[in-house]
């Protein structure tokens, strides 16, 4: 399956590196290179929904950014600008929820 990736990847002209940690980012256990960053320090503010209304609160967010919304599912979600990132997650979220909302904060848009 990874060499499908791979071919993938290059008949689309993108470097195997990207391709392989834009596949990986659902796994939490995935390693990912840690020495591409936007910001070595920042500020997050961590803001915690209702289960019911995470998708409502992330997409509200996303339209009041000037972003659009996301048109998909999401479980939470994080928007960086500078040095200031905003988390929003369930009042229950998983560990790999925050993690991987925590990564954005650091690494901008990574998948």
């Amino acid at each position: 399956m990874k060499l499908i990736y791979k071919l993938l990847a290059l008949a689309l002209g993108i470097s195997i590196e990207s391709a392989s940690s834009a596949q990986d980012w659902k796994n939490p256990e995935a390693p990912f290179d840690a020495r591409k960053v936007l910001n070595e320090k920042t500020t997050i503010t961590w803001r915690r929904v209702d289960v019911n209304d995470v998708q409502r609160t992330c997409e509200a967010e996303s339209r009041k950014r000037g972003l659009g919304g996301f048109g998909y599912r999401v479980y939470a979600c994080s928007f960086w600008e500078g040095d200031r990132c905003d988390i929003f997650t369930s009042k229950t979220p998983t560990l790999h929820d925050l993690g991987h909302e925590t990564r954005h904060c650091f690494q901008g848009a990574f998948h």
